[in-house]
């Protein structure tokens, strides 16, 4: 599935993602985390359209279980059709 994400990236590596509905709403919850993250290190927040596995918790809400279009797997393209997300 591709979904808006927001990524923070570590040192250049992503360290955690969380999945939106709009990229308004996503781009809202970057403003805050970057005026809120205290991590010390090299950091950047982003939000970009990425093809993640999804999962879902016990209240049906879906949630990112991973990232497949990552270094490991570049042959992965995000498909034409956007599917959003609930984060």
């Amino acid at each position: 599935m591709v979904c808006i994400t927001l990524l923070l990236y570590v040192n250049g590596v992503v360290e955690s993602h969380v999945g939106h509905h709009k990229m308004v709403d996503c781009l809202k919850a970057k403003k805050v985390s970057e005026r809120t993250y205290d991590g010390g290190k090299p950091f950047r927040f982003t939000c970009q359209k990425r093809l993640v596995e999804v999962g879902k918790d016990d209240k049906g809400n879906n949630y990112i279980i991973r990232l497949l279009d990552t270094e490991e797997n570049p042959r992965i393209k995000a498909k034409s059709v956007t599917e959003k997300l609930g984060g």
